[in-house]
């Protein structure tokens, strides 16, 4: 029977990625998808044949491709207040917009988690988390993990803040939620990106919890790209879409294979024009933006910021990680990968031309490490991605 779903997402590649996937799947389902983005992303919605409605979301500039170099934990901690404030401006706008014909479902990325539990409240709808990290629930927290990484006070300003802002929002709607609820990453449903043999403490979750594992996509899986033929063995390096704005990483990059025995594929997204690197050895590629699934079958290693969207590209393609997380949550991916020996993990402060050169090799002759990446390329490969996601939500429908 089709229902009418609604979708609820953040102006971020990485979150915005499994959702889409979802969505092509439950509009070919025949159900009704109606999709709350940014302008940037409409066209991205409007063509998994959705309807979107764009609206001026606040974090837009917070989360806009190349602004940040690192993250401080004064901005990881104001971060969370703005992500408050998104979702304070989301409930409004959806009950205005949803008067007349309430969704029987709301779809969520985890960031607007608070918009989403007192939309389940108000409207008496079955509200599912997309999760495109680690789950979280009472054996692990991946917001604990973050917080701990990060280093901020539970007596932060914006600690204090946060809590005061969600406590408000739930007396102002009368719902019956803690704050503690509202801004936990920890749900009732969930979709989880990752399969459960990657989650630490897979086995608590129970069946409120759907692992289906990377959902891509059609667009992203058919890009091609044609191999170089020097013969030399493939490495490929990229920082993601939000923290690539590395004016010393790249340019290291470039040194510390110039003249090397390897074949370099940079990616720089929006954070640094290829011009501004220079002159490029023979060895060295760099672009804006590549098809990067394609290219990682071709590779021999990735070099990735370890956004969880990046290291499930790793493994499912089963090109060994040289791990560099730039935030405390790819902190997280990280350890875990290399807690089941699945890369090699390279502190972003402790890079040099040699570090980063020895890190690829060492990473490129662990033929141990290397087979481990294939058996988990080959877990994920058995993963339901976006059709057992869409059926998941059928089912809790």
């Amino acid at each position: 029977m089709p229902r009418h779903i609604a979708v609820l997402a953040i102006p971020a590649h990485g979150h915005m990625r499994p959702l889409l996937a979802v969505t092509e799947q439950l509009v070919r389902r025949g159900h009704r998808v109606t999709f709350l983005t940014s302008e940037h992303f409409a066209p991205a919605v409007r063509a998994t044949g959705a309807t979107a409605l764009p609206y001026e979301s606040l974090l837009t500039e917070t989360l806009a491709p190349g602004k940040y170099q690192t993250l401080t934990p004064d901005m990881l901690a104001w971060s969370a207040v703005v992500f408050f404030q998104e979702s304070a401006q989301l409930v409004p706008l959806a009950q205005r917009l949803f008067a007349d014909d309430v969704p029987d479902l709301v779809l969520y990325d985890m960031i607007v988690g608070p918009a989403a539990r007192a939309l389940e409240q108000l409207w008496d709808r079955p509200a599912v988390q997309s999760t495109p990290t680690l789950a979280s629930n009472a054996h692990y927290s991946l917001l604990r993990r973050v917080h701990e990484h990060s280093g901020v006070p539970e007596d932060h300003p914006a600690v204090i803040e946060l809590f005061d802002r969600a406590q408000q929002f739930a007396t102002d709607l009368g719902i019956s939620a803690s704050p503690e609820y509202l801004v936990d990453w920890a749900a009732d449903r969930s979709l989880v990106c990752v399969p459960r043999e990657f989650q630490p403490a897979g086995e608590t979750f129970g069946e409120e919890t759907a692992f289906v594992g990377p959902c891509l996509p059609e667009e992203y899986t058919r890009g091609s790209w044609d191999a170089p033929r020097d013969g030399l063995p493939l490495v490929v390096i990229s920082m993601g879409s939000l923290y690539n704005n590395q004016r010393d990483f790249f340019p290291t990059c470039v040194r510390a294979f110039d003249g090397q025995p390897w074949h370099v594929v940079i990616t720089l997204g929006n954070g640094l024009d290829t011009r501004e690197l220079g002159p490029l050895p023979s060895n060295v590629e760099a672009h804006a933006w590549i098809p990067q699934l394609a290219v990682l079958r071709r590779a021999d290693v990735f070099v990735t910021a370890a956004g969880m969207g990046s290291l499930m590209d790793s493994l499912h393609t089963g090109t060994p990680p040289v791990l560099v997380p730039q935030m405390p949550e790819s902190w997280a991916g990280s350890k875990r990968a290399v807690e089941l020996g699945l890369g090699t993990l390279l502190d972003p402060a402790e890079i040099t031309e040699d570090t980063l050169l020895g890190a690829v090799r060492a990473t490129a002759a662990d033929e141990g490490l290397r087979e481990r990446v294939r058996r988990m390329g080959e877990v994920i490969e058995r993963t339901s991605g976006a059709v057992g996601a869409a059926e998941a939500l059928e089912s809790w429908l």
